[in-house]
């Protein structure tokens, strides 16, 4: 038997086609977004689909998912960044500091494919390239907003990294960020007086 025998005789079954997000537990400021007696849930139920302005049946896949201390952020296969809860320091991204009940869609990066998202207790960090590039931009940038971030909106942050370097990862702790580059090195940023 040779390997094409092994690869053209391979099928896939039972693939999903589409993703759910489950929540559950404290809802003072929406980042489960969920209502009336379904407020605070002890067991994991899905959001509908209709939260995140999709229609029933389309194909959404979500791609990576984070939780603050009292916001919530989701990533879709499209590339677009959702953002519910508490938004006292602009951690959902939106401009505003007005929390949001249900998730809604960050604008301000329509123009980048979000590929990675995480969340400190007031701030958001996302890896994304954008959605046109002819080879000259970075292909995973970081954006950062929220508390100690600088802005409301998601902005591009390089620290002490050279312009369009690559970025890899990005992880958010209560009051500090690490991000690592494809190079292999790390920056941290945030409060240092723990």
């Amino acid at each position: 038997m040779d390997i094409d025998d092994v690869i053209c005789n391979l099928r896939v079954v039972g693939v999903p086609t589409k993703s759910a997000i489950y929540t559950w537990g404290y809802n003072q400021s929406g980042q489960t977004a969920r209502k009336g007696k379904e407020r605070h849930l002890r067991i994991p139920k899905s959001l509908p689909p209709k939260l995140f302005t999709c229609r029933d049946g389309e194909n959404l896949r979500w791609i990576d998912i984070a939780c603050g201390r009292a916001h919530t952020a989701a990533v879709v296969s499209d590339g677009s960044l959702f953002t519910w809860g508490a938004n006292d320091f602009g951690q959902l991204g939106d401009g505003t500091e007005e929390s949001a009940k249900e998730p809604k869609k960050v604008n301000a990066l329509a123009t980048e494919f979000v590929k990675s998202v995480s969340c400190g207790a007031h701030c958001t960090a996302a890896i994304a390239e954008p959605r046109e590039n002819d080879g000259t931009i970075s292909r995973s940038r970081l954006w950062v907003w929220g508390q100690n971030q600088g802005s409301d909106y998601p902005r591009l942050y390089w620290g002490a990294f050279a312009p369009n370097t690559v970025i890899r990862q990005v992880s958010c702790g209560a009051v500090h960020v690490v991000a690592l580059s494809d190079d292999g090195l790390l920056q941290a940023w945030g409060n240092v007086s723990c």
